[in-house]
């Protein structure tokens, strides 16, 4: 990529660079505030890296500084408007952290998408949009052959496809009509005097919009979500309070960058802070490269972590070693309820050294987090912090607390395991009611969850309707159900579109129940909906159950589809003993192939059909292809989850 050729202007334009678009305590409310005031504090110390072949990459305050200011003056050339949506689709990287910033510098808004979204969806959404330019990865350019005649340019990121010219095109996308390709080097020489000139010009105000980014589609609708550079950098300003993130911190991000959560924290929090972020796509290197950064923060969502910790026990066992790691496991656990010292550190030191020795601590977001998985991780030393948050709040609106004392020297956390913690600084918290579920505060001592703060975003894009359903006032309704205790800790559970209301008027959370039927070794995923049968409202489960765990019941023999709902039965009822008797489940059906999710891995309700069939063979297949991922990582020596999973 091009470094700047020196013409780029300070963040307010005026000699000494002051930002303008600063809050009373000097902390940012614009990208072009934060990056003046990164690279003022932070200069030459780097700030994002990867590792290409054997080579680092890396990337100084200055240099992405630089960088980011180029590629937007080359936007301003191709004739970007203060507004104009920008489309982003590629894989983590320093392109896409430049590029984005280079989009919003120019003034632009931008669009990030999932790189492994269908042509369909990705098209979708560019025209929802009204995007003309896209900046994509050689690999996501077939996606857009449907685009062609909708776009200007396509700046093409990476090394070319197989086939390719020079610019990375395959020759089949050489077509009319067709938009312009460039590379990025390419865009930033595109930048003449007269867009340098205008790039400077170019104000950038806290409300303007900075993203607008689609929800993950749990349900089946396609919102997208307008976030302005207030939003996140207000969100910035309430995560720098409440979590300890600084200079020293090193994070590996794995996480897809056109969600909300990781970008937060990769390209907004960690310059804020001087934190230096690694980006790694492969997941079958993962390990290596926590050995190689030697990390101190890990952020993942639930089924990364619960893959992790499954995948150092499986890797442990085919060492020989699980009676000894289980062994460890019980003199923990002794010590931890006997004296509430944690001495997973020590015991465990080994398995710490794979993971870079430094860790502090793991943030955990997207999805509930399985209290099970909390505390395997805890036994060995290394804590979890929950988070909760929405695109719609930029997305974090609280967080599990870091305190070492009450981690390795009482049962604190153990007595938390479920709380997404606090509101973060600066954010409020409330409960209505949800009248249409007959669910009342004062009645049943909780409600809709509720939130206020400059972090909220203004509504979704080119949807009054939506936007008006999801506001109350000034308050955005989350969606979630739940209660905050005496010590201000918020506990969910569930979501209000999902609570099922039988004809007694009793509540039923399907998380509830999902979390106590998903313990079960028999059940690999698991959905608990509504159905009503001879006019009565029944809760139900869909069933995908857990191949290896059914065979090690039946001794290798593979069971016929009535054995299995025998033990599918059995497993449900065993899982449900602190259940209230209507929070049970009436019936069950069971599917041969796993659950649709989303990117985040949580189950896309939204996609879940009327009926399922069961049948062993297209099982055994699913249930192979599934193993044979997870076989790879594992052989490659990552505790990470696989990149097909």
């Amino acid at each position: 990529m091009v470094l700047s050729r020196l013409r780029i202007p300070t963040a307010s334009g005026d000699p000494d660079g002051e930002d303008a678009s600063t809050a009373d305590d000097g902390s940012p409310l614009t990208f072009p505030a934060l990056l003046e005031q990164a690279r003022r504090a932070w200069g030459d110390k780097t700030a994002f890296q990867q590792k290409l072949h054997r080579d680092w990459v890396r990337y100084s305050h200055h240099d992405v500084y630089a960088e980011s200011y180029d590629l937007a003056a080359g936007l301003v050339a191709l004739g970007v408007k203060h507004g104009d949506r920008v489309a982003l689709v590629l894989e983590n990287s320093i392109e896409w952290v430049c590029a984005y910033y280079a989009i919003v510098l120019a003034g632009g808004v931008a669009v990030p998408l999932y790189y492994e979204l269908k042509p369909c969806e990705i098209e979708a959404m560019v025209a929802h949009t009204d995007a003309r330019i896209v900046i994509a990865s050689a690999k996501v350019l077939p996606k857009l052959e449907p685009l062609a005649a909708r776009l200007s340019t396509v700046v093409v990121v990476g090394p070319a496809a197989a086939g390719a010219s020079a610019d990375g095109v395959p020759p089949d996308l050489r077509r009319t009509p067709q938009p312009a390709y460039l590379t990025l080097d390419q865009l930033a020489r595109h930048a003449d005097e007269s867009a340098w000139r205008e790039l400077r010009g170019r104000a950038i105000a806290p409300d303007d919009l900075a993203s607008i980014v689609f929800t993950s589609g749990t349900t089946g609708g396609m919102k997208g979500v307008m976030l302005s550079h207030r939003n996140f950098l207000a969100n910035c300003r309430s995560i720098r309070r409440s979590i300890p993130f600084g200079e020293r911190d090193r994070l590996i991000v794995v996480l897809p960058m056109h969600h909300a959560f990781p970008f937060t924290i990769t390209a907004v929090v960690a310059p804020a802070v001087g934190g230096e972020v690694t980006f790694e796509n492969d997941l079958r290197r993962i390990r290596d490269r926590m050995a190689e950064v030697q990390p101190t923060l890990f952020t993942g969502v639930p089924a990364l972590f619960e893959l992790m910790y499954r995948n150092v026990v499986q890797k442990i066992e085919a060492e020989g070693r699980l009676e000894t790691f289980e062994r460890g496991l019980r003199i923990c656990e002794a010590t931890k309820q006997r004296t509430g010292i944690n001495i997973g550190r020590i015991v465990f030191r080994e398995l710490h050294k794979r993971l870079g020795g430094r860790l502090r601590f793991m943030i955990s977001g997207g999805a509930a987090l399985n209290p099970q998985t909390t505390r395997d991780f805890a036994r060995i030393g290394i804590p979890i912090l929950q988070g909760w948050g929405l695109t719609e709040s930029a997305p974090v609106l609280s967080v599990q607390r870091w305190n070492p004392r009450k981690f390795y020297m009482s049962n604190y956390y153990e007595e938390h395991v479920g709380t997404v913690g606090p509101p973060l600084d600066g954010i409020e918290i409330g409960t209505i009611d949800v009248p249409e579920k007959e669910l009342y505060v004062h009645l049943h001592g909780e409600g809709e969850l509720v939130a206020r703060g400059e972090n909220i975003s203004p509504g979704y894009w080119q949807s009054e309707d939506a936007t008006r359903a999801q506001k109350v006032g000034d308050w955005l309704r989350t969606g979630d159900v739940g209660h905050v205790d005496d010590e201000g800790n918020i506990w969910i559970t569930g979501r209000s579109k999902y609570v099922i209301v039988l004809d007694s008027g009793e509540k039923v959370h399907p998380d509830e129940v999902e979390g106590k039927i998903a313990g079960n070794e028999l059940i690999e995923d698991v959905v608990v909906i509504a159905r009503k049968l001879r006019g009565k409202v029944q809760v139900w489960a869909v069933v995908f159950p857990n191949r290896d765990a059914v065979l090690a019941r039946t001794a290798g023999r593979q069971p016929s589809e009535p054995e299995m709902r025998g033990l599918i039965r059995a497993a449900i009822e065993a899982s449900e003993d602190d259940l209230a008797g209507y929070k049970r489940i009436s019936d069950f059906l069971l599917t041969d192939a796993p659950l649709p999710k989303t990117a985040l891995r949580k189950v896309a309700r939204g996609q879940i059909a009327e009926s399922y069939t069961f049948d062993p063979r297209r099982w055994t297949e699913s249930w192979r292809a599934l193993q044979a991922a997870e076989a790879a990582a594992a052989a490659a020596g990552s505790d990470e989850m696989p990149a097909s999973a």
